[in-house]
């Protein structure tokens, strides 16, 4: 569909006779209360949770919802080359301690303030912390074992009281909020491999900007669109093309129409035992105006401690790019088996590498190695990856920070 141009279906006429307006107290909804929880339902202790989790049947402390989220996760991590990358780059000391030593400094050194200290983004509001798990924990009470089992959360009433004020369309236009920084270098690009580069590290990136609110977005209407101008000129085009499962389409320009971005994104949320699984599929696909195509893949998302403990977002698994046309692929792992174990989880190890356009799935040759942090930063054969238009190391986006 031309997302540039308003259909009948998605008119501001046409959604208002079959969704009649509600008003809504958006300042309200801005300053949520716990109170607010407190009056509607049975403020839920860390004690009183766990005595509610305990009660449900567990197989050797997992549900089975979390054994296959696991498990597509592990299988992702698993590869002989990830794991040795980091120690063959990181530390030549003859002490295997003292290189893992300075290889966990030198990612500590470089990661955004609201970085949590096992890996991924910590949730920095404790009252968001209580209005989620109490909602939570009242969800498990009404959904009993078939919740923590991996039953779709998408499938069920969510308490507008554990929502913010913005749809899962704003939240997706975040995503390209480094794209200014490192893709119109992309576009400039003779080299594949170079491109590949700048692709990567505009992705990478863009990742501590959709983490961090843990308050679920609203699901947009069907047909809803949204239409962002950002100050380089590039603009985005995006509409909710299906409701179950939620379906979001998206269309990025940049200035020129040097590149574009576009694909649709689904997911499936389901909890485990003091987790929350968040599966994300979809297509997304990078263009240049040179005819370059890059295609990019999902990682695995977690919630971490959503009843107890310091909640927080994970990004795991594996993380792939494509230049079919060029024979160039780029496969990073989160957390990779076979790494220092005291790296945080936010930490990666990839490769670029020349495959046979013929079969890309088999494993290429490496040309270049990829470490970083998604809450950091990205080294390509430990050369950082800067953005050219920001004065390098003192970059930041708010909350967020990557050099």
């Amino acid at each position: 569909a031309n997302l540039s141009k308003p259909t009948n279906r998605s008119s501001p006429k046409a959604m208002a006779a079959v969704h009649p307006p509600v008003p809504l107290d958006l300042q309200r909804m801005e300053k949520i209360d716990v109170n607010d929880i407190k009056a509607s339902a049975a403020f839920e202790t860390e004690e009183s949770i766990i005595e509610s989790l305990e009660t449900l049947p567990q197989d050797a402390g997992f549900y089975q919802g979390e054994k296959e989220a696991d498990s597509q996760i592990e299988a992702n991590q698993k590869r002989g080359l990830f794991g040795r990358i980091g120690r063959s780059l990181w530390g030549k000391s003859k002490s295997e301690k003292s290189n893992e030593k300075e290889a966990v400094a030198a990612v500590l050194a470089c990661r955004s303030p609201a970085a949590s200290v096992n890996g991924g983004i910590a949730i920095q509001d404790p009252n968001h912390a209580k209005l989620c798990r109490s909602v939570l924990a009242l969800m498990i009470r009404q959904m009993g074992k078939n919740l923590l089992k991996g039953a779709n959360v998408m499938n069920v009433s969510f308490p507008i009281q554990c929502c913010q004020p913005t749809t899962i369309l704003e939240v997706a236009a975040l995503q390209a909020g480094y794209f200014h920084q490192f893709l119109p270098s992309a576009a400039a690009a003779k080299d594949p491999v170079e491109r590949m580069k700048y692709v990567v590290a505009a992705m990478v990136s863009a990742m501590t900007l959709t983490s961090g609110n843990f308050l679920k977005p609203l699901n947009p209407a069907l047909g809803e669109t949204l239409q962002v101008q950002y100050d380089d000129g590039s603009r985005a085009f995006m509409e909710q093309t299906c409701h179950h499962p939620p379906v979001s389409s998206f269309s990025y320009e940049g200035p020129g129409r040097a590149y574009a971005y576009h694909g649709y994104t689904t997911f499936d949320i389901g909890f485990g035992y003091n987790r929350m699984h968040i599966r994300t599929s979809g297509l997304r696909v990078l263009e240049f105006a040179d005819g370059g195509r890059v295609s990019i893949g999902f990682p695995q998302d977690r919630w971490g401690n959503v009843f107890w403990g310091e909640m927080h977002h994970e990004s795991l698994g594996g993380l792939d790019f494509l230049d079919e046309a060029n024979g160039i692929r780029c496969a990073i792992r989160f957390a990779p088996e076979g790494g220092y174990k005291s790296m945080p989880s936010d930490y990666f190890e990839g490769v670029i590498e020349r495959v046979d356009a013929a079969d890309p799935a088999a494993e290429g040759t490496p040309v270049c190695a990829v470490t970083g942090s998604w809450v950091g930063f990205c080294d390509f054969d430990k050369v950082r990856a800067r953005a050219p238009c920001v004065d390098w190391p003192t970059g930041h986006c708010g909350r967020h920070h990557f050099q």
